[in-house]
């Protein structure tokens, strides 16, 4: 299949911005390492609709690590360092949740949490930052931040609300389909990179220690 038909077979109709179809993954890799001619084909096969949607097709600019891994996952880290395209990832992963085939359908997820360790933090960097949320969703998909509620308001009807570590109480109660959590971390308790979601909590039924933990304290894990 050459990447003309491939890439018209994903585009055209009411296909979602998000794609997962694997023809797109990483393709600006292999078109920018393609020949003059070949880029040239591709970007004249395009029409002026698809030309407009292919900057928000994030698989096809993505790197490989920046995308969700295939199969049955509840749980995916990302682990690298500054310039790994952590955040772009994380908030193009949003979008892929929560938009629909268009800018008024249903997406996957209808309720959403967007986790750091500060509201200033979730803000400026998962929401307003240059690979926030904002900055990578088309304008008829794009939300709007009700900043008196802490929460972001997509077109269908989608909401993701601002939750911190300071706060960690204010997420017993809401529901949610899923959820994004910067700047990942883990108990300071023996072994709590095992299991950086478990912890000792007298107050929850899921209290309870990391695989192989002793219970001890480890302030180092916090370093």
């Amino acid at each position: 299949m050459t990447v003309g038909t491939d890439k018209r077979a994903l585009l055209e109709g009411g296909m979602p911005l998000i794609l997962t179809g694997q023809g797109l993954r990483s393709g600006a890799s292999w078109i920018g390492s393609a020949d003059v001619a070949l880029q040239d084909q591709f970007l004249n096969e395009l029409d002026e609709g698809e030309l407009m949607a292919l900057p928000f097709l994030f698989e096809f600019w993505a790197m490989p690590h920046q995308l969700p891994p295939e199969g049955a996952w509840r749980y995916w880290v990302i682990m690298g360092g500054r310039g790994a395209g952590k955040t772009r990832a994380g908030a193009e992963w949003v979008r892929s949740m929560v938009e629909g085939a268009r800018p008024l359908d249903a997406g996957r997820c209808r309720r959403v949490a967007l986790v750091g360790e500060t509201i200033e933090q979730v803000r400026e960097v998962m929401i307003f930052g240059d690979s926030g949320i904002l900055a990578c969703s088309p304008a008829d998909r794009r939300p709007d931040w009700e900043a008196t509620r802490k929460r972001l308001v997509w077109p269908n009807g989608a909401v993701a609300t601002v939750h911190t570590a300071h706060d960690p109480e204010g997420l017993r109660g809401p529901q949610f389909d899923g959820a994004w959590v910067d700047e990942y971390g883990c108990a300071a308790i023996d072994k709590g990179t095992n299991q950086p979601n478990k912890f000792l909590d007298l107050k929850s039924s899921e209290s309870s220690l990391p695989h192989h933990s002793t219970g001890a304290r480890d302030d180092l894990l916090q370093m």
